[in-house]
């Protein structure tokens, strides 16, 4: 099934560390700019760019996804300006899919196995539903996406979920107990529950393909 008439991505997954990262959601083409140009506009003016130059704004967004790839942990990289860098990154590489309709729904940003480096792909994989989250997303698609947890085998992601929950790593978990099921994306956020209890707003992304869904007896 081909996806037609796309100019933005619905995800973009980004994992900077092997099974840790962030996974982004942008919810329109509107969206998508927005968060590519508040990178962007003020990169290009600090650097003394030409906006009509594809190479130089391309160059500009790589370079900075690499530096963030280089140092995660820096005090100048957090959450929001990681998914505009992204975005950005992401419209450059993908200029000429965007303009036919043709934006791939799932993006992938990882290292390169080989030489380090990094690579900006279509994530097809997340199109065919393994049964198991290939990433648990700690956030919800109107709120952009967050914090986010990978998985490549089944095997890893049922050893994660069989453990307690920690600060760091819940989610998946959680996850785990729920569903013996899902789509290849999961996302999930706090909220509150009845009688002040704490509670987890689940939401399974399938990206307009079948998969399933199921709850644990």
């Amino acid at each position: 099934m081909a996806d037609t008439a796309r100019r933005h991505p619905d995800v973009i997954l980004v994992e900077v560390q092997p099974g840790e990262g962030f996974g982004f959601t942008y919810l329109s083409p509107e969206d998508f700019d927005y968060a590519a140009d508040h990178f962007l506009l003020p990169a290009q003016k600090y650097a003394a760019l030409d906006p009509e130059d594809a190479e130089q704004r391309r160059t500009v967004a790589y370079d900075f996804l690499w530096r963030y790839f280089n140092k995660p942990q820096s005090k100048g990289y957090f959450r929001e300006n990681v998914r505009w860098i992204a975005a950005a990154a992401v419209r450059e590489k993908f200029t000429d899919e965007a303009g036919m309709g043709t934006m791939p729904r799932v993006i992938s940003i990882q290292r390169k196995a080989g030489d380090g480096g990094i690579a900006i792909r279509a994530g097809a994989e997340y199109l065919d539903h393994p049964g198991f989250p290939l990433a648990v997303i700690i956030g919800k698609p109107s709120a952009g996406g967050g914090q986010a947890h990978f998985f490549t085998r089944r095997e890893d992601y049922e050893r994660a979920g069989q453990k307690p929950p920690t600060q760091d790593v819940w989610l998946p978990q959680i996850v785990y107990r729920l569903y013996s099921e899902t789509p290849s994306v999961v996302m999930g956020m706090p909220k509150q529950g009845k009688d002040g209890d704490m509670a987890v707003e689940c939401r399974a992304l399938a990206f307009g393909r079948k998969a399933k869904l199921v709850e644990r007896a």
